[in-house]
């Protein structure tokens, strides 16, 4: 059942209310290292909705937007959360059509745009949440919690790619949690389909590098010369075996991790005349509960001293790079039943417990032990879509967003409406 004033915030939640207040997020564009503009929009109106708000500094011109609004001090308090960048900049040659670009369209009840589904649709719908509360002016016993934080989208620095555009993989929500925006738990608004969301798979970033013969190209041919790219090709060959191992020895919830070979990088193609010398290859694996980023090393570098035996080579180079570990929370949480009840009374059905693939940064709540659950509009794809959003654009259906503004709204009743039990 929901809370007694439930009825009466839940009237500002319109399709038009979710509609403008998304559109309004996608036309600023925030790509990772560039939020300062979204932030500044948050923090306004969440000083319009009633809540203490201000810019928090995580680097230089990237804040996140945090705010409160301030409950009795005896109730439990709940954190609504969501990342602020985006996938891509918005410039990328490589990306066509209006699903890839700042700038919010709005056509037969879906909203395209970059950004539109991951994850400012969340953004938008928690927010009108907030400001629902505020209108009716109903007073609750537990503090309600917004922050819009940077730097979430999967890229880390590697190699000459330096900076802010690159530096990502959670540093605003670490900054969030270490520096006095907490709360008893956490609502994260990550595009999950309207599922429940207990928990999500991890990644690891690996480089390993092999090593060639410094020399003219013309020269290849000669005896104790060794090319690196060749080399890696063989070592290439010797993982797959160890990767169709990997994915099939764990599982949680159904699931298996994946490893791709996301990037491979050799020679110098500015000066072929040179023999390659050095050939690295970059892995992302993903991670289950339950597992450790050493466990997957020694793993990995036993397949990697097997390669070198076997050819009488030194063993490759291997390095870490990201280490974003998987996460999950007990589904019995009361912030879990908080949302699926409330999902139950705004839908009329029960939503499914899931496990995300993707990156989120429920795991950096869940380590400073905030349990946090994930739940969020985006995910339902356009039929033309054809089940890729990223090759056919973001986007997000009107109708999605209404329903999760009303499933924020009915949660954040229901939990900061609790005494705190010390």
């Amino acid at each position: 059942m929901s809370h007694p004033d439930y009825a009466r915030a839940v009237r500002h939640i319109t399709p038009d209310a979710v509609r403008d207040t998304l559109i309004e997020m996608v036309d600023i564009a925030s790509p990772t290292g560039r939020e300062g503009a979204m932030a500044q929009y948050v923090v306004a109106r969440l000083k319009q909705a009633g809540c203490a708000a201000s810019l928090q500094d995580v680097s230089e011109n990237r804040p996140n937007a945090v705010g409160v609004r301030a409950g009795t001090g005896d109730g439990v308090n709940l954190l609504f959360t969501g990342h602020m960048d985006t996938s891509y900049d918005g410039d990328e040659d490589y990306l066509q059509g209006e699903g890839f670009k700042a700038k919010g369209v709005y056509r037969d009840g879906w909203i395209w745009g970059l950004g539109a589904n991951n994850m400012k649709s969340g953004l938008a719908s928690a927010l009108i949440a907030l400001e629902a509360i505020n209108r009716e002016g109903i007073a609750l016993e537990g503090d309600l919690l917004f922050g819009g934080v940077v730097g979430e989208t999967e890229k880390a620095p590697v190699d000459e790619f330096k900076g802010g555009g690159t530096s990502g993989y959670g540093i605003g929500s670490r900054y969030l949690v270490t520096h006095g925006v907490a709360a008893d738990c956490a609502i994260l608004a990550e595009p999950t389909g309207l599922k429940v969301c207990i928990a999500n798979m991890g990644c690891l970033w690996v480089k390993i590098s092999v090593g060639g013969t410094v020399s003219h190209s013309a020269l290849a041919r000669k005896p104790g010369v060794v090319n690196a790219i060749d080399e890696m090709h063989a070592l290439h060959a010797h993982l797959k075996q160890w990767i169709a191992e990997y994915e099939a020895a764990h599982v949680y919830m159904g699931e298996r991790p994946n490893v791709t070979v996301a990037a491979i990088r050799g020679g110098m193609p500015w000066r072929l005349s040179r023999n390659p010398f050095e050939c690295s290859l970059y892995l992302d694996i993903r991670t289950v509960p339950g597992q450790t980023a050493d466990q997957v090393k020694r793993s990995l570098r036993r397949a990697l001293r097997e390669f070198a035996t076997a050819r009488g080579t030194p063993e490759p180079v291997f390095e870490i790079f990201v280490n974003d570990p998987p996460t999950a929370i007990d589904a019995e949480l009361p912030v879990v039943r908080a949302v699926r009840g409330a999902h139950r009374c705004v839908t009329g059905a029960d939503s499914p417990l899931i496990m995300r693939r993707p990156g989120a940064d429920s795991t950096h709540f869940n380590r400073y032990d905030v349990p946090c659950v994930v739940y969020g509009p985006g995910g339902r794809m356009h039929p033309d879509a054809k089940g890729q959003m990223h090759a056919a654009g973001e986007h997000v259906h009107v109708d999605d967003l209404v329903v999760a503004a009303k499933v924020y709204l009915d949660a954040a009743l229901a939990i900061c409406s609790q005494a705190a039990v010390e």
